[in-house]
């Protein structure tokens, strides 16, 4: 993790990215019930093992930070970073594209193929190299590799419009924060304060879609969901209405591995980052690099020792597996959620 924070940390300098686009602020893992702090006392403790500094707020630190009285704990953790992710990747698009790397959006791989180099097609050209990284997280499964072996899951999100002048006033608390959920299947809440204006972003459900996609009606029944939880966290604004809501692909492997490694003759697999996108994304990018030209270290040794993603159950005891999973789990979730 040092060393994924470190090169971030190298990127935005060297692109001088602004603050809000990396801000070592730290972040909080916050627990709304008694469960939910036995959680965070258990990660302290682990934490002190691991020789990491922590420090535990109480329920009116929480209420101090966040403007709300919902929390009855938080463990905030000093060494993390909070990003803006749209930010983040375009000032450091902007910054390679400055170096004379080329950098194609919107121009969709239909068809890679092998023979002696590697040509990528897209509608638009085609692009030969002797070498590609494969860096599609779930979509490897679209390039044939790894059947059978990757969960597909989508989380989901909203956040609010603009808060005017006088709801900033009655919140109260900190302008830039970040709260994890003590639960894994909670919330996750993050208030942001930038050039888009003073919002508040939940994030909350799960599902496993094999086919990668999902329907509006999937993301309506979702906002349900977040509607209940912000009207829950921040009472005083229930009024507020959501300008924006989405979900998101992650990726996962039923033994938590990464899809690593050279997987053809000079095509490389930078995927699977379960759930950790932007810390595991940045260490696989880093290691496919470095495999892909020649340089070894003991991290790129230790991820190519790991295991490959175990299979799963064949369809549709996958499907009906993981989502029952995840259904309990939100329930049990409790007030987390």
């Amino acid at each position: 993790m040092y060393a994924i924070i470190a090169f971030a940390r190298q990127m935005a300098e060297e692109f001088e990215l602004p603050c809000e686009a990396f801000n070592p602020c730290g972040k909080f893992n916050a627990a709304a019930s008694a469960k939910g702090h036995r959680h965070n006392q258990d990660y302290a403790r682990h934490l002190t093992h691991m020789g990491e500094p922590w420090e535990m707020y109480d329920a009116a630190q929480m209420a101090e930070l966040t403007g709300t009285g919902y929390y009855q704990s938080g463990l905030f953790t000093p060494g993390t970073v909070m990003l803006q992710p749209a930010m983040y990747i375009r000032g450091i698009a902007r910054g390679l594209a400055s170096h004379h790397a080329l950098i194609f959006e919107n121009s969709p791989v239909t068809a890679l193929e092998h023979n002696g180099d590697w040509s990528a097609t897209t509608p638009s050209g085609q692009v030969t190299a002797p070498r590609v990284i494969l860096a599609v997280n779930g979509h490897a499964n679209s390039f044939g590799l790894y059947p059978q072996q990757l969960i597909h899951v989508f989380t989901y999100a909203s956040m609010t419009r603009a808060l005017t002048a006088q709801e900033v006033k009655t919140l109260g608390g900190a302008r830039n924060w970040g709260a994890t959920p003590a639960d894994p299947l909670g919330t996750t809440v993050r208030r942001i304060s930038g050039m888009g204006g003073d919002r508040i972003i939940i994030r909350n459900r799960a599902t496993f879609d094999p086919s990668m996609q999902v329907s509006e009606r999937r993301i309506r029944a979702v906002s349900r969901s977040h509607d209940a939880s912000f009207s829950a966290r921040f009472p005083a604004l229930r009024h507020v209405s959501m300008q924006y809501r989405w979900g998101g692909r992650l990726c996962l492997s039923r033994n938590n591995v990464a899809a690593f490694g050279e997987v053809m003759p000079g095509l490389y697999s930078a995927c699977c980052q379960n759930g950790l996108g932007t810390a595991k994304g940045t260490l696989h990018g880093m290691l496919a690099a470095d495999l892909a030209s020649g340089h070894d270290s003991p991290l790129l040794q230790q991820v190519q020792e790991q295991a490959a993603p175990r299979r799963l159950p064949p369809p549709p005891f996958a499907w009906l597996g993981a989502n029952a999973l995840m259904k309990w789990g939100e329930w049990t979730a409790g007030a987390e959620l």
